[in-house]
């Protein structure tokens, strides 16, 4: 067995061998199949040439692999899925083949007899066999019994998934595995399936907000009356120049974090009267270091709003003496994101459009996802049209509106078919006046005729599909809201990227409209300018 360097990767493990160790070891292995030892080594190759890194840069640990190829797509890469597949079931077999996957069986190794009588049980529910699955030949392969299953083993499953597989996410997976177990065990009770429940893990550790009610009611009140002197409220106690809501709603926002950092520090926020009290130099020092040190020892854009607006409060609406004038500005200067022009991801998503070929993508896009949807509209389940047809025609026509009309996330979402939609001689307008625009700048635009007819479909054949008609907005939510915003940027990133390969966030339309406007018009600035509504 070979056993020279592992990986010239410094960021990564250096027990961990390297992709070009992996394949020569399965090279070196005469009891396997020659043409199975070229199939794996191509497959390793071509990972390796998708990855854009030598083979020895890559170490051979699913960890790093997982969400590398988690980006690939079969349009970029100019491959068919299939092949991306086949790629993804050798690389699994080198993996068993060289001793760095032991625990869990193959897809079509056989379960035990008694987890096949489980299996058996849900032989009509296709969901719960999918994701009970893996879990049953893991148990089947490590010789555990049904009667057996317990949280710990739960945990082990997961470690498994998370060095063994390409699941695209391990913790989610896991999380719907110990799910549909505790429902099968309710509903197969009688047919003998064991009643073991097992924990429903949470991985939201991206998330710490703090409950109000770990707040007193001072500090409460305290920013109430800060929202207040933002927003104008208050003819004696704002600002000149108010406030916009969204903007005092993302102020509010960032000093909630704040304090959720503070209370996460081991600080008890409700022995504190004040928030005055919380923006001296060392409790904004303490959540400042919470945020770094969470954010794996550095800042960012996020972290640098929320230290901004902690300032304002105590620089601008309290009094405020030279030292901590002084102390607040250096912090600026550390803690604050500045780029000169895009944002390095920024930067990234719009070198996708360095070639003609995603140029083409993109533009075409619309009518892809349309035709996908009309393809799909016929069949019917239950007299239902299906929703998966719904999605991709909504994703199209939002798509399209984004590209001749890049607004933002907000004013998409808010379109309402009475209020900022009107029709002349066959193509729509859309009008935002100046107080529903970020910038306060209103927006007028006037779609091509090809794409208003394609929008008039939209809302005669499938707006309504699912939701009331009384509702007026274009993409409908429910209760007679709008789609949530969040739902529907989500939804749009994903069809972009699962029909064109491009990463793309709704935003980065904006963009790409100023990029591809002055590649084809260079120096056109005034007509960017006034496209995207920036003074």
């Amino acid at each position: 067995m070979r056993m020279n360097n592992l990986n010239d990767n410094p960021f990564a493990d250096q027990s961990v061998i390297s992709l070009s160790e992996l394949k020569a070891r399965i090279e070196e292995m005469r009891t396997v199949d020659l043409q199975r030892r070229r199939d794996i080594s191509s497959a390793l190759t071509n990972i390796a040439k998708w990855l854009n890194l030598p083979e020895t840069m890559i170490p051979a640990a699913m960890s790093f692999i997982r969400p590398a190829m988690a980006k690939l797509h079969p349009i970029t890469l100019n491959v068919s899925p299939r092949r991306i597949q086949n790629v993804r079931s050798l690389l699994m077999q080198a993996f068993r083949l060289a001793g760095l996957s032991t625990k869990l069986a193959p897809y079509q190794a056989k379960m035990n007899q008694d987890w096949s009588v489980l299996w058996g049980l849900i032989a009509g529910d296709r969901y719960a066999r999918t994701e009970l699955s893996r879990l049953f030949r893991y148990c089947s392969n490590q010789r555990i019994a049904p009667t057996d299953l317990n949280d710990r083993i739960s945990a082990e499953y997961l470690s498994a998934l998370e060095a063994e597989t390409l699941v695209k996410n391990p913790k989610r997976r896991h999380q719907s595995v110990c799910r549909v177990w505790n429902q099968c065990a309710a509903r197969y009770k009688k047919e003998g399936w064991p009643q073991i429940s097992l924990d429903v893990p949470r991985y939201d550790e991206r998330l710490y907000s703090a409950g109000r009610d770990l707040v007193s009611d001072g500090i409460k009140s305290d920013l109430e009356a800060f929202s207040v002197h933002l927003s104008g409220a208050d003819p004696f106690s704002s600002i000149p120049k108010p406030f916009r809501p969204i903007s005092v709603k993302m102020f509010d926002g960032h000093l909630w974090r704040y304090l959720s950092a503070l209370h996460h520090t081991g600080l008890d926020l409700t022995q504190i009267t004040s928030f005055d009290d919380l923006v001296t130099r060392p409790m904004f020092e303490r959540a400042m270091r919470w945020f770094w040190e969470r954010n794996g020892n550095a800042t960012s854009k996020h972290i640098g709003e929320i230290a901004w607006a902690v300032r304002v409060y105590a620089i601008k609406y309290r009094q405020a003496d030279e030292a901590t004038v002084a102390f607040y500005g250096s912090s600026m200067a550390r803690l604050r994101v500045k780029h000169d022009g895009l944002s390095p991801k920024n930067q990234k998503a719009m070198g996708q459009f360095s070639d003609i070929t995603s140029i083409r993508l993109f533009v075409n896009l619309p009518q892809k996802l349309w035709n996908l949807g009309a393809a799909i509209r016929p069949n019917v389940e239950q007299g239902r049209k299906r929703k998966e047809a719904l999605i991709l025609i909504q994703a199209a026509v939002a798509i399209e509106i984004l590209i001749f009309a890049p607004v933002r996330l907000k004013n998409l979402t808010s379109i309402r078919l009475d209020t900022h939609m009107s029709w002349r001689d066959g193509r729509l307008h859309l009008n935002f006046p100046l107080d529903e625009v970020k910038n306060s700048v209103p927006l007028d635009f006037t779609l091509p005729a090809e794409t208003s007819a394609r929008v008039q479909r939209y809302i005669k054949d499938w707006r309504s599909l699912f939701l009331p008609n009384t509702n007026p907005f274009l993409f409908p939510g429910r209760e007679g809201k709008s789609k949530d915003q969040s739902l529907l940027g989500k939804q749009i990133k994903k069809a972009v990227f699962d029909h064109s390969g491009l990463t793309l966030t709704p935003h980065q339309f904006r963009h790409t409209a100023a990029k591809l406007l002055l590649d084809a018009k260079p120096g056109h600035y005034e007509v960017v300018r006034k496209v995207l509504g920036h003074k």
